[in-house]
């Protein structure tokens, strides 16, 4: 059977190409313009809050402000200082484009050998004109050319596992370097503290948890804190951050405005009030309620155990009005049975009631200073199951974040804490077994998802081919050289697809957030980036089969046997498909994200909707505030167009090309983002940006493996797919020797450099005690009434 009997009858055109490389050229250039005119007046005028956002506030790891000559400036700045700037997530993920750029740029050079080759082959058929001519369907089954491409391909897969080889060299050095250091902006109680899950009803008190950890690392605890469950008070905290809002509106305005009471909404119907005065009121009220509820904390903590231990059919009033002697005699029974139920669950450890009993009369101080006044049962604020425990010394954290401290997983569990800053407190006192339970529901629903998420991503894949859509809706087709028809071939199924991602985004970060409830921004960009990807994974496929099945289902029909031989084709066929893709989110990616053009926009229209004497000071805070990247959503694409250059480099060799100016572009254009304008919240050492996705690299290095070796059978060159099999093997062994030998060590600080750290440094003793105390409880975090100063107004207030 010839390539022209099994290839598919569809002409694959540069039209779309060309349509697509027009507009986004366009874009490129308006965006540039907008770009260096805005950036020259701003600096004229040092107005920052666009283009050089980190200066308000990380002027410190930020280089000068409007250099001349950006992009150079960008390439030129040495990985060091570029570190030293962004820190380790940042400079991560720029490595990460840095090795995209690298081996497209070699794919870039083994396609001038290898296009030449492929377009003097001697296949011919609708499927090897056109864009086709350019890739191996050009070359007929069993040809000797072919040798050139296993060639090509060894030097390839061998450059990709160097460059692996050195990132991972690099990283884990800065790696070790992290764990032991810290970045200069994280709080330093973050490296000495760890957070404990599923602590048990009798040790969710801050006292009794120390003195459990006491017993395991002797005068090596310097602090514990119990997260507590106080829904009531976070709902009056953000109620409170509203009014604030309200009333700084209001404050801003030149008039006396008036708000409704009493009614449906606060602007129409009820009664009309000075909107200052009731704002003014509703803050006292929520202050008042605030303060009680924070009352309620240390008697909830200390309380709520013997509430547990009571019997469940007795009333709990009644509970509250037992004399002094009833509820100190209650205490001491409530720590002989702790002492027990700790005796059962460490048999190892000899304990006793007065491991754990008080030295000090404060639980019973504090339930009689206060039984009088306050009604406990009447608070919902109650401890949860996780807890924060800080050590005096890096040795201490990393033995215990690292051994087991109990022999059944029911019992508590140990991680190491996340950044303070990347803490999701509204979801803090989720218990994790039941966040392993929502978990796993979701995974079923993922799962179940990919094998529905079919429908959608074929429909989108069909508009790359709208004759086909016209031939099966019995519709006359159109002329396929027009230009416009280039243009909605080539556009509408890029863009339909850029919607359908983020929609799919959308969904995992609120399942992440809202029914996982993960309890760290960390964590949400792992599981946000896993699922994601692994979608992105789907997709691929997906659009090959798809179109595949699409444009020649009758075929398939006729003669189902020759469906792998129809999806190989297809390889080629929907690389235009790949090609379209790559130039919008390079081309016109880069120029949005440099111009900033969105955010600009926005603040326009929010400037004519809204006078700037109603712009208060919150709100223009908040325009000085970098934007962030978020993990889970950048690095998907990145590695969606990775797999794309690596699967199609022997087969489509100029999609090399394309992949380098997405990497390359990207790169400058990320760089110049994370030096000037952009800031990450949090900081994770890599942990999202390289150590987590380091699976999904390796993968797709085995999938373009596999697939060459499929092709090479495909086309009737055993010899050529046998070839392909040394590479997977040297693939393997590289993998396997790296997983053991480093991957393994990274996750944590090796107990021997920790040792000497504390000898070298000293154990630390001054910390902050309310780096991990939840905000509603902080009285340090409450937000004043900010009044905005006339003389601050301005045309450029807000861009």
């Amino acid at each position: 059977m010839t390539s022209y009997e099994v290839s598919s009858d569809v002409v694959v055109g540069w039209s779309s190409i060309w349509v697509t490389g027009i507009v986004v050229g366009v874009q490129f250039v308006l965006c540039y313009a907008f770009f260096m005119i805005k950036r020259s007046n701003d600096e004229r005028n040092k107005v920052f809050d666009l283009y050089e956002t980190r200066q308000h506030s990380l002027g410190h790891r930020s280089p000068p402000p409007f250099q001349p000559h950006w992009y150079l400036k960008a390439y030129q700045m040495s990985d060091s200082e570029t570190l030293r700037c962004v820190g380790l997530d940042s400079y991560m993920f720029l490595r990460l484009l840095r090795f995209g750029a690298r081996l497209t740029a070699l794919g870039t050079g083994l396609s001038i050998i290898l296009i030449p080759i492929y377009s003097t082959g001697t296949a011919r058929g609708n499927s090897t004109e056109g864009f086709n001519k350019l890739t191996l369907a050009r070359v007929e089954h069993g040809d000797k050319r072919m040798a050139i491409t296993v060639v090509a391909w060894y030097i390839f897969i061998g450059f990709i596992l160097r460059e692996l080889h050195n990132e991972w060299k690099s990283f884990a050095l800065l790696r070790q370097q992290y764990l032991a250091r810290g970045d200069e902006d994280v709080p330093k109680e973050f490296r000495y503290s760890i957070l404990c899950e599923q602590v048990p009803e009798w040790l969710q008190s801050e006292k009794r948890l120390k003195k459990y950890f006491d017993r395991l690392f002797p005068e090596k605890v310097a602090q514990t804190t119990i997260c507590m469950e106080m829904s009531c008070l976070d709902k009056l905290v953000e109620e409170r951050e509203k009014v604030l809002n309200n009333l700084e509106r209001a404050d801003a305005c030149a008039h006396h405005p008036k708000v409704s009471i009493g009614g449906r909404c606060s602007c129409c119907w009820g009664e009309k009030v000075d909107a200052i005065e009731h704002y003014r009121t509703e803050l006292s009220r929520l202050n008042t309620s605030i303060c009680h509820e924070r009352e309620l904390v240390p008697l909830a903590a200390n309380h709520v155990r013997h509430l547990r231990k009571c019997d469940g059919n007795s009333n709990a009033l009644d509970v509250i009005s037992m004399s002094m002697s009833a509820i100190s005699e209650g205490i001491q029974q409530l720590q002989t049975h702790d002492g027990q139920e700790f005796t059962h669950s460490m048999p190892l450890i000899e304990c006793n009631e007065s491991h754990f009993s008080f030295s000090d009369d404060d639980e019973e101080r504090d339930i009689g200073e206060h039984i009088n006044q306050i009604d406990i049962n009447e608070s919902k604020i109650s401890p949860s199951s996780t807890a924060f425990v800080t050590f005096t010394s890096l040795r201490a954290k990393q033995a215990a974040a690292q051994c087991a401290l109990t022999p059944d997983r029911t019992s508590m569990r140990v991680f190491h804490a996340p950044d303070p800053r990347s803490v999701l407190w509204e979801n803090i006192s989720f218990p994790l077994s039941m966040q392993d339970t929502a978990k796993f529901g979701m995974k079923v629903v993922w799962i179940v998802g990919i094998l529905f998420w079919a429908i959608p991503v074929s429909v989108v894949n069909s508009l790359a081919n709208l004759n086909s859509i016209l031939q099966a809706l019995n519709i006359k087709t159109v002329d396929s050289s027009k230009p416009w028809y280039g243009f909605l071939s080539g556009l509408l199924p890029v863009i339909a697809f850029s919607f359908l991602l983020n929609a799919l985004f959308a969904l995992i970060i609120v399942a992440a957030k809202r029914v996982i409830k993960l309890k760290s921004r960390s964590d949400v960009d792992a599981y946000v980036t896993y699922w994601h990807q692994l979608y992105q994974f789907a997709n691929l496929w997906l659009i090959v089969i798809g179109g595949s099945i699409f444009n020649q289902f009758q075929s398939l029909l006729n003669d189902p046997q020759s469906i792998v031989t129809t999806i190989a084709n297809a390889m080629i066929g929907s690389s235009v498909f790949f090609v379209n893709m790559t130039l919008t989110q390079s081309i016109g990616k880069c120029a949005l994200d440099i111009s900033q053009l969105q955010k600009f926009v926005i603040a326009l229209l929010m400037r004519l909707w809204r006078s700037e004497s109603t712009i208060t000071q919150r709100q223009m805070d908040r325009a000085k505030i970098p934007e962030t990247y978020q993990w889970g959503y950048e690095i998907p694409q990145i590695l969606f167009i990775l797999m794309i250059v690596v699967l199609y480099c022997p087969i489509v060799p100029i999609m090399e090309v394309f992949g380098l100016i997405y990497f390359a572009g990207r790169y400058i254009t990320y760089k110049h983002q994370f030096l000037h304008v952009n800031a990450q919240t949090f900081e994770g050492g890599g942990n999202a940006t390289w150590l987590s996705i380091f699976v999904f690299i390796i993968s797709i290095i085995y999938m373009a493996e596999a697939v060459f070796i499929a092709y090479m059978g495909l086309k009737q060159s055993p010899a050529s797919a046998a070839f392909g099999f040394v590479p997977l093997v040297v693939t393997f062994v590289f993998h396997l020797d790296l997983r053991y030998k480093t991957i393994t060590y990274l996750q944590n600080l090796p107990l021997q450099r920790a040792a000497a750290i504390d000898v070298k440094e000293g154990e630390c003793s001054d910390f902050n005690r309310l780096i991990y105390l939840q905000p509603s409880l902080n009285t340090c975090l409450d937000e004043q009434f900010h009044v905005v100063d006339s003389n601050t107004r301005g045309p450029d207030a807000v861009f």
